[in-house]
């Protein structure tokens, strides 16, 4: 019984992140905007979970991340999925390889997750183009240190909070 009400509290657990990011997307992602510089909590909770959940777990949350997302354009549908299940998957792969201690480090990782996904996004959707690049040069790296930023805040806050969770991989 022990093992059914772990998995049942991991559900609820990705259901409840699930739930904050569709409310994020639907009403308060126009207000933490600023000048076309978007915050990325997709990107943002996804190497959270593959931080703390590992490979397997940040693949899967990924795809449903991916799949919520895709919702929103419809013309795309896949592509967001297929892209932040394997940043989800690579991140949660090579986290035992990273040194995980240092802010630093976990800031380097949304940062990198973020560029990834913008690049991979526009490269299969529109291909490499003048566009791509100016979109990639001037809205997301902007995001990627918006979106590190909050991230190495929101870090520090579950540090503090719940130190455990970050060097679990349960």
């Amino acid at each position: 019984m022990i093992w059914g009400s772990a998995v049942f509290s991991k559900i609820i657990y990705a259901i409840f992140l699930l739930f904050i990011l569709i409310v994020f997307q639907c009403f308060l992602s126009e207000v933490v905007t600023i000048k076309g510089i978007r915050l990325d909590l997709a990107v943002l909770i996804l190497v959270y979970i593959a931080l703390t959940k590992g490979p397997a777990q940040g693949a899967i949350f990924g795809f449903l991340i991916g799949v919520l997302l895709d919702i929103f354009t419809p013309q795309k549908l896949g592509l967001g999925a297929l892209i932040k299940s394997v940043i989800g998957f690579g991140v949660g792969n090579f986290k035992d390889n990273l040194y995980l201690e240092s802010l630093y480090s976990k800031g380097a990782i949304v940062f990198l997750s973020v560029i990834i996904n913008d690049l991979l996004y526009h490269l299969l959707s529109e291909g490499m183009t003048l566009f791509t690049f100016n979109i990639i040069l001037y809205y997301s790296l902007p995001s990627a240190l918006y979106t590190c930023a909050v991230g190495v805040l929101l870090f520090v806050v579950l540090e503090k909070k719940f130190s455990f969770r970050m060097n679990s991989s349960e």
